[in-house]
């Protein structure tokens, strides 16, 4: 039986649909970078704040900053959409917004390691809290960069490729040519 692969099923989709998915995720990241973020303020703000060990809390200052930038970086397309393409969907807005998604991944990641290893601190000590928070960003960015990256020989390269050569074979396949 022959199931579809994933680069078929993408070049087959219209542009909008890819541009209206793309946008829809970095709205998710966004969410996700928005919890955290409050969780980070709300931390900072906290009574016991103080009394962190200095370390501590120059670390939080850096998460805080990391998913400032994050956030940021999430919502460019946005006005990048409505601003410099005028609200219309085209395949440099699609590579716009990819490109964006994965530069946010990176403090994202980094954040979410950092605030493992300040909450786990107290809980399981320096070693642990250290061993926690590396697992957590290298699970992270082993997910969002390197799996990508093992799954692209099955699955080939990225949508605007595959439309390019999809586009090209349908092309040689239309009516014939009239001399």
């Amino acid at each position: 039986m022959n199931f579809p692969t994933l680069s078929g099923v993408c070049s087959r989709m219209k542009l909008s649909e890819k541009v209206k998915i793309a946008l829809e995720e970095t709205r998710m990241l966004i969410l996700g970078a928005q919890i955290l973020l409050g969780f980070q303020l709300r931390g900072a703000f906290g009574e016991s704040f103080d009394a962190l060990p200095t370390h501590i809390r120059y670390l939080d200052g850096l998460a805080l900053g990391l998913l400032v930038v994050t956030i940021s970086l999430l919502i460019a397309p946005e006005p990048y959409h409505c601003i410099v393409e005028g609200g219309r969907d085209s395949g440099r807005l699609h590579q716009f917004v990819t490109i964006i998604a994965d530069l946010a991944l990176l403090p994202f990641a980094l954040a979410l390691g950092i605030d493992l290893f300040i909450g786990g601190e107290r809980v399981v000590g320096d070693n642990g809290a250290i061993a926690g928070g590396t697992i957590a960003a290298a699970l992270a960015f082993a997910l969002w960069y390197g799996f990508p990256q093992l799954r692209r020989p099955f699955f080939g390269q990225k949508g605007a490729q595959n439309d390019a050569r999809s586009t090209q074979r349908a092309s040689r396949h239309a009516a014939p040519r009239q001399n």
